[in-house]
């Protein structure tokens, strides 16, 4: 009976270290998200990212299934021409 209680314990545990350490890694990647748009991101490239993303879920509900690489690069590269200028 008392090795029944030391494996219930000892999976408790196991369970206990192992969200430890997801709740860890993600707090290490939300960090790590923070810095970057700290660093890289400006007002502009955030206005840019956020018409990308528009206009993707706009396809995406319109023709009523999931974009390829393609169309979603095509989307993204006409945003960057609009909000950049770019030729």
């Amino acid at each position: 009976m008392e090795q029944y209680y030391w494996f219930i314990l000892g999976t408790i545990l196991g369970l206990a270290i192992a969200v430890y350490f997801f709740v860890s890694r993600e707090e290490k990647i939300e960090k790590s998200i923070k810095l970057n748009q700290k660093v890289f991101s400006t007002k502009k490239l955030d206005n840019a990212m956020e018409t990308v993303v528009d206009r993707i879920k706009f396809k995406i509900d319109e023709l009523k299934r999931e974009l390829t690489e393609d169309e979603k690069n095509e989307i993204i590269i006409q945003c960057c021409k609009e909000k950049f200028n770019l030729q």
